[in-house]
């Protein structure tokens, strides 16, 4: 479900965009239109006539009346051409580009905006120049010229510090970073809002500060970096504690707070914050957020099946969102509902809301909401078997989100175009969205990361930036000191010319040191760069040799072949990590005639699931070894209460999706009894009957050992009869599915089984070269997408 977040961030954005920028020439109330009316007849000069033509103009942009606001401007622009200024024409042409962007004519006033630029940047720097900058900046934004706002804006930016406009240097960082965001190029975005935030903590602006915090914020929920989200939604609490204590502001950023906790699907934490900001919004009076926060709290009981519950709370937040008028929250509230009725079965009314919200996000240009939208479509139709349609949407669903970009929504709707096209019989398109949904997951996992690892490159690079710019300063007041001097010193000539020889003499040779301490900073400056580059490199290397020693620990917690071989003497383990570490693990424990042993597959693959995969061989040894447990289903049922706790150490209220799927078995050599307990992998028995191989698919309970989305029960202890000679094979889902073959499709369980059954001629090593031979045959130049690990044991 969608969450009442970026929708109303975009428009704050847009909001604070424009009233940073579109400041008038001259202000003044609706009122004083018959005034400045009157102030025109009594007008002495066509300069005063000029700018009261500008004021007028102004008022009536101001209350939308535009008809007499073009005819004004038109008035301002021809009288300044008579009067002969070139300086009353450019500020009427500034003028004429506000009122025409105003009006929604972007063409007109980047025309306008133009010639008043062409006049101020031949002048010296200035707060209009300021000002021109910032609103031709405002222009290219609205237009989508992203690149052309971003080199204006920045020049706004440069003029703004070099005559130390605070106001000017604050609101252009902003709509920099606002220019960025909407972009895509969040981290850019990023250190402009932070430069906005600081320079409005140093001018007392605090609500300019938190409102850049909340900014930040946003930009770290969007990428799915929570934490980093979190931690900038208390800098904005905490400003506001210090400074303001407004409970409308706290209200706000409460609601942000369990959009972030929904998104990480920590019910508990999100409804609390959603609590706290109703008292709020009910305390106020404030019926805009109390609807919308009646839809974000639909949504929590939406993602925890408590669909009775979710209906009530979406249709009251929709009803309530429609008769306020408010168009994107209102299309947010259709496709909430939309999806409410595609949970519960109930296609044509899913369908109708859909469509609803497209109407009214293609009238309002929402792109964000579009993609959403698109997504729910595409998945509507899947559910109705009309995977054209679904092809349809989805892929436009995943465009859009490229395009913003919404990287949680590119890694979802992969892996939904990725099953589509399976079921479609399209292999090769297939796999190439789930190679792209491979690529987004696990970029996500590393985000947080990487992002400290770019901002602290960055900050670097900025605080470089800044010094250079220091002593760019200071060289030119040098010069203009030197000036200043010479001035002087022709002046004084005649008094004494052997006293302004030595004078100028002193000064070049002070010039001169000056220049030398320079170029030593710089090339202190430049060893340092050198030196963060090479820090950066000795981090990088160290973090693979991490990696590679990470590789031996885990190899040296697995069995080696020669001692599952002493185990079992006809039997081979086929072991190939997609990265340097792996997340699939073998294991076995013999106790007298009993051995019990096990084939893994964690959650994830390379770091992370090799993390797993110690965790799970430390709690097997701990369940098995020393707690002496060793009927199969209460072994997973033991482990998987000991992976929940581990992961869970301070009992917080969350959900822990980590977890592994496991075969693991019981076999006593003395009365031949085996015995097997299984979360989601199954195991085959190949035995031969009437001179002729058969395979047994023996069952597995469809759960994982960990945490998950479900009824949560006890695993089954499963007997099977087993005879001298029979072959057992446990394994994961990386050999099967592997993608590869002429098509590109998946290797899948059954052509898997086939391949088995043929090799049964073969002892079993032969049958470990054998898989291995076919597995590189089909893969081919495609790359591994997981772990893989078979097992073969010959009784």
């Amino acid at each position: 479900m969608r969450n009442y977040l970026y929708s109303i961030k975009k428009n704050t954005v847009i909001l604070l965009f424009c009233l940073c920028i579109t400041i008038p020439l001259f202000s003044y109330s609706q009122s004083k239109i018959d005034s400045l009316k009157i102030l025109f007849r009594k007008a002495k000069s066509d300069t005063e006539r000029v700018n009261i033509f500008n004021s007028i103009a102004n008022q009536y942009s101001a209350i939308d009346s535009f008809p007499h606001a073009f005819q004004n401007v038109n008035e301002a622009l021809q009288l300044a051409r008579v009067t002969g200024s070139d300086k009353k024409l450019a500020e009427s042409s500034l003028n004429a580009a506000v009122v025409y962007w105003r009006a929604g004519m972007d063409d007109s006033a980047l025309h306008y905006i133009k010639q008043a630029v062409a006049y101020f940047e031949k002048q010296p720097p200035s707060l209009v120049l300021v000002k021109v900058y910032k609103v031709q900046g405002g222009i290219y934004k609205d237009k989508v010229e992203y690149k052309e706002a971003s080199e204006v804006l920045t020049k706004g930016l440069n003029v703004a510090q070099q005559i130390k406009d605070s106001a000017g240097i604050y609101s252009l960082n902003y709509n920099l970073g606002s220019v960025c965001e909407v972009n895509g190029d969040f981290e850019l975005a990023l250190n402009y809002y932070r430069a906005a935030m600081n320079m409005a903590l140093a001018q007392k602006l605090y609500r300019n500060a938190i409102n850049a915090c909340d900014l930040v914020g946003s930009i770290y929920a969007k990428q799915g970096i929570s934490a980093e989200a979190v931690k900038a939604y208390f800098n904005a609490l905490d400003i506001n504690a210090r400074y303001l204590n407004q409970d409308e502001i706290n209200g706000v950023i409460d609601v942000n707070l369990g959009n972030v906790y929904n998104d990480k699907g920590d019910s508990a934490n999100a409804m609390k914050y959603y609590r706290e900001s109703l008292d709020i919004f009910t305390r106020l009076h404030k019926k805009e957020y109390m609807a919308q926060l009646l839809g974000n709290m639909g949504n929590v009981y939406m993602n925890s099946g408590d669909y009775k519950r979710a209906e009530g709370y979406e249709l009251k937040s929709m009803e309530e969102v429609k008769a306020l008028g408010d168009k994107v929250s209102t299309a947010v509230c259709y496709t909430n509902v939309a999806e409410f009725y595609n949970h519960v079965k109930d296609y044509s009314k899913s369908a109708e809301y859909y469509n609803a919200a497209l109407q009214l996000q293609e009238e309002i240009g929402d792109k964000e909401g579009l993609q959403y939208t698109y997504s729910g479509l595409g998945q509507l139709y899947e559910n109705t078997g009309d995977y054209a349609k679904a092809e349809e949407y989805g892929v436009k669903a995943y465009n859009i989100a490229r395009e913003i970009p919404l990287e949680r929504e590119i890694r979802d709707d992969a892996k939904i175009l990725s099953g589509l096209f399976d079921k479609m019989h399209q292999p090769d398109k297939a796999f190439t969205y789930y190679k792209l949904y491979i690529d987004a997951r696990d970029s996500l996992e590393n985000k947080e990361e990487a992002k400290k690892l770019i901002r602290e490159e960055l900050n670097h690079e900025y605080e470089q930036k800044r010094q250079m710019e220091a002593l760019e300063d200071e060289k030119r007041q040098a010069i203009a000191d030197e000036k200043q001097r010479h001035e002087r010193a022709i002046r004084n000539v005649f008094l004494a010319a052997f006293i302004v020889v030595l004078f100028l003499s002193g000064l070049l040779w002070r010039n001169l040191s000056k220049i030398r301490r320079s170029k030593q900073i710089i090339t202190r400056q430049k060893a340092e760069v050198e030196n963060q580059k090479a820090i950066v490199e000795q981090k990088n290397k160290d973090i693979t040799d991490s990696i590679n020693y990470a590789r031996r620990i885990q190899h040296a917690i697995l069995p080696t072949i020669e001692q599952w071989s002493e185990l079992f003497t006809d039997s081979f383990i086929y072991y190939r990590p997609k990265d340097i570490v792996s997340g699939d693990f073998y294991w076995y424990i013999e106790s007298g005639n009993e051995i019990i042993f096990a084939a893994a597959d964690c959650t994830g693959h390379g770091v992370p699931g090799a993390f797993m995969s110690m965790l799970g061989v430390s709690s097997l040894n701990k369940i098995v070894g020393e707690k002496g447990i060793k009927a199969p289903n209460e072994v997973l049922n033991e482990l998987r209460d000991e992976i929940i706790h581990a992961l869970n150490r301070e009992g917080k209220k969350e959900e822990v999706k980590d977890g592994m799927d496991m075969t693991l078995c019981r076999y006593n050599k003395a009365n031949g009894i085996f015995e097997y307990a299984a979360a989601n992998n199954p195991l085959w028995i190949v035995s031969k009957a009437s001179g002729a191989w058969a395979l047994k698919d023996c069952d597995a309970d469809k759960m994982p050992v960990g945490k998950y989305f479900g009824e949560e029960g006890k695993f089954a202890l499963r007997k099977v009869d087993v005879n001298k000679g029979d072959r057992i094979y446990i394994f994961t889902d990386g050999y099967a599915d592997q993608f590869g073959g002429a098509r590109g499709k998946k290797f899948k369980y059954q052509h898997m089984q086939e391949v088995v059954l043929a090799f049964q001629d073969k002892s079993m090593k032969e049958q470990c070269d054998e898989l291995g031979k076919i597995m590189t045959e089909w893969k081919g130049d495609l790359e591994q997408v997981d772990d893989i690990l078979v097992i073969g044991i010959e009784i």
